[in-house]
């Protein structure tokens, strides 16, 4: 019997996400947090690691992905 394959997760913090991802600004990732954190939690997308909030990209996109972030805040937001 093989050993299965691990799984990693990478976190990254939002600078360097940003540096990852140039798509995604700053101020709209905190803006995304504030307003939509404990769902994101939910899904694994991120993780609060004391006053740092740690970003895991896989999840992060398949969230997006699903169309989470076509509301933010305001009308029609959830």
């Amino acid at each position: 019997m093989q050993p299965e394959a691990e799984t990693t997760t990478e976190f990254y913090s939002v600078n360097d996400y940003i540096k990852r991802r140039p798509a995604f600004s700053k101020g709209g990732l905190r803006h995304l947090f504030f307003h939509q954190g404990e769902e994101l939690e939910k899904a694994g997308a991120i993780v609060r690691f004391g006053a740092r909030i740690l970003i895991d990209d896989t999840a992060f996109l398949a969230w997006l992905k699903a169309g989470n972030g076509r509301h933010i805040a305001g009308r029609g937001a959830a």
